[in-house]
């Protein structure tokens, strides 16, 4: 029934298809991209989408540790929220429009450096996902990250959320939540360096393997992703929930890649 009627909402919406297995993907919405490749050494903010809402949310400075380096500095401050499709959240994040393709083995890496300006809270603070994009031409919402690493208190963890649904249309109905990873405390003013291994799929033949400086953490085999039109997009800085604590990060030295082409 459900699929009967995202049919009909498509037909009116008079725009070519294309077919995905059990899915109707609108024709102009394909991901066109052949710049599977992007380094980025934030010397500057050209090419990544923004959504933060105050001039001192996401600034390019010195490296803390390296005067000769600049970084992106992210910073949230009680009360500061940007408003998106979704609604109003406490966030400060840059992200990519690049949709990465599905069942092609991508390659991720980035730095990581929290400063003493960080005031743990037990909050959740995702400072790294990789978001699915959702059919809203099916009538499908904006979901939790297919992967996210967050930092509550004073410990990274890893998480993932996926399903093999073919339209999502909740949050938490029909969906695969698994924790990868929970870390040590953490070090402050040191540059933690991620790497992510993943083949984006809702199907069993996926896997995702994640390192922080150079020591494997997670090694999963299994669903990565949810069952749309186009892979997941990155995103990183600050998303949290509500704190009168200040948080602010670093980041640095973004690499994304087929795993291939490596």
């Amino acid at each position: 029934m459900l699929l009967k009627t995202a049919l009909l909402v498509i037909s009116m919406l008079s725009t070519p298809l294309y077919a995905i297995e059990d899915l109707q993907c609108l024709e102009n919405k394909k991901n066109d991209s052949t710049e599977h490749s992007r380094v980025s050494d934030f010397s500057s903010l050209e090419g990544w989408g923004q959504h933060f809402s105050q001039a001192h949310s996401a600034q390019i400075v010195d490296d803390p540790l390296n005067e000769n380096n600049t970084a992106l500095r992210v910073t949230l401050r009680e009360g500061e929220v940007y408003e998106t499709r979704s609604g109003e959240h406490f966030r400060a994040e840059v992200y990519e429009r690049y949709k990465a393709p599905f069942e092609e083995p991508m390659y991720y890496s980035l730095k990581v450096l929290i400063p003493d300006e960080w005031e743990f809270a037990d909050v959740r603070a995702l400072v790294a996902q990789w978001h699915g994009t959702p059919d809203l031409h099916l009538g499908e919402i904006s979901r939790s990250p297919n992967l996210g690493i967050e930092l509550r208190n004073d410990r990274f963890l890893i998480r993932s959320q996926t399903s093999d649904l073919a339209i999502n249309k909740h949050n938490k109905e029909g969906m695969i939540r698994t924790q990868h990873f929970h870390s040590e405390p953490v070090q402050r003013n040191h540059w933690y360096t991620f790497e992510v291994q993943v083949k984006w799929t809702y199907q069993d033949s996926g896997y995702l393997r994640i390192s922080i400086d150079g020591e494997e953490v997670v090694n999963h085999q299994g669903a990565t992703s949810y069952h749309d039109c186009l892979g997941p997009y990155f995103k990183m800085g600050i998303y949290r929930d509500d704190t009168p604590n200040t948080f602010q990060i670093y980041v640095d030295d973004y690499l994304r890649a087929l795993l291939s082409e490596r």
